[in-house]
């Protein structure tokens, strides 16, 4: 079953094509050319090829566009400069005093640490404990060090983010780990078992284009399908009145304007309601896979409160129904369609940010961290006077130790 979906995958952009230049055919050539400017209805017949071509354009050119571009894997993010990152932080309304560290490494993976990959606990603690608090340093000086352990050692990856920086963990506050990739899996990351890799906000695997939809080609993805919907609904549109009118004057009927008729009502149907659900995921900042079960899903989130120990954390959790990614409808647009609005109806340019980080709710992010600090707080408290017990135990017997001898 497997082997007969990755077949039928590898097919689907010929069936994809060849529907497109099929209706292409029909409605520019037999209704077009052959009905409209035979009949010397010239006017209509231009409006018809402009209206047509620029949406069957937009539509080969988004498709293309998502089968080019890959959606992004954590192992094979494209570096960003310091500016990029800056520009996307998810701490961009939090004050920091310069005069203390201000990043982290939180995702640095080397094989070499966990070869076998027998023991994610073990080995995703050691690596905490070594790389994120030896991997502290003023912001251009971590950027420099990075950069140089990122190209010593390919395998690796890191990513710097502001304090206190929160993320998605488990719900003992460790990593979330990848066993078949045997690398950390960012916020937002899923693996694809039919790509059998991770995918950077994962959205879903589409067979019509042979692969994953994630971070990095999700808006040629919307693009295809809100072009694909309003090629469809004009084939249609536009037959009608072209059939009626054959009806009336000729003998024959022409079958295939009934096919492109068929065809146009099917693929319109199905692919306005698609780009009508995809807008909302778009305006709320969720994926289809976060859509899954989105009311009472809930999300473990680890703070890092200090740089210096990388035990220093607590660990909370968001309520049902919660958003963590969602900055208001305008913001959320812009997280996908990118800054500069004269490309947002193009598939050109990328995404904000290099699909590793992501801003959270502001107000959902404060309280987040203030739970977090609080429930810090009370296991340190009881640490203490565990602690405080522990000696006074020793103390006491020690004690009861010399009499008796």
């Amino acid at each position: 079953m497997y082997s007969l979906t990755i077949f039928v995958g590898r097919f689907m952009p010929v069936v994809v094509l060849s529907l497109v230049g099929y209706t292409y055919y029909v409605f520019v050539f037999r209704i077009c050319v052959n009905r409209l400017i035979d009949y010397d209805k010239i006017a209509q017949a231009v409006i018809y090829l402009v209206i047509y071509n620029i949406l069957f354009v937009m539509t080969l050119l988004s498709y293309f566009r998502i089968l080019l571009q890959g959606p992004g894997s954590p192992s094979k993010s494209p570096k960003q400069s310091e500016q990029q990152r800056n520009s996307h932080s998810p701490d961009d309304d939090v004050t920091v005093n310069v005069s203390q560290p201000t990043t982290f490494t939180i995702h640095h993976f080397n094989p070499v640490t966990n070869p076998i990959n027998t023991s994610n606990a073990d080995a995703l603690l050691q690596m905490e404990n070594a790389f994120i608090k030896d991997s502290v340093s003023p912001t251009v000086a971590a950027s420099t060090s990075n950069t140089n352990a990122a190209t010593s050692n390919p395998s690796s990856s890191s990513i710097m983010v502001s304090m206190p920086n929160i993320f998605i963990s488990k719900r003992d506050g460790r990593l979330r780990w990848c066993d078949r990739c045997n690398y950390v899996k960012p916020d937002r990351c899923h693996h694809c078992s039919e790509c059998d890799t991770c995918v950077l906000k994962m959205d879903h695997h589409c067979p019509w284009v042979n692969g994953c939809v994630g971070y990095f080609n999700y808006k040629c993805f919307y693009l295809f399908i809100v072009y694909t919907s309003l090629y469809a609904d004009f084939a249609f549109a536009a037959t009608i009145p072209v059939l009626v009118e054959q009806l009336k004057e000729d003998k024959y009927l022409d079958i295939q304007l009934i096919i492109i008729m068929i065809f146009g009502f099917i693929f319109g149907l199905l692919l306005t309601g698609f780009t009508l659900v995809h807008t909302t995921y778009v305006l709320r900042n969720r994926t289809t896979i976060e859509s899954i079960s989105f009311r009472t899903r809930t999300y473990n989130v680890r703070v890092q409160f200090d740089v210096e120990n990388p035990l220093g954390y607590g660990v909370t959790t968001t309520q049902p129904g919660e958003n963590l990614w969602n900055l208001g409808w305008k913001k959320n647009w812009k997280d996908v369609m990118g800054n500069k609005w004269w490309l947002w109806f193009i598939p050109f340019g990328k995404p904000p940010g290099d699909g590793l980080i992501y801003s959270f709710n502001p107000d959902l992010r404060t309280r987040l961290i203030d739970d977090a600090r609080r429930q810090s707080q009370a296991q340190e408290d009881r640490m203490a006077m565990m602690m405080q017990q522990a000696q006074r135990s020793n103390t006491r017997g020690g004690t009861g130790g010399g009499r008796i001898l």
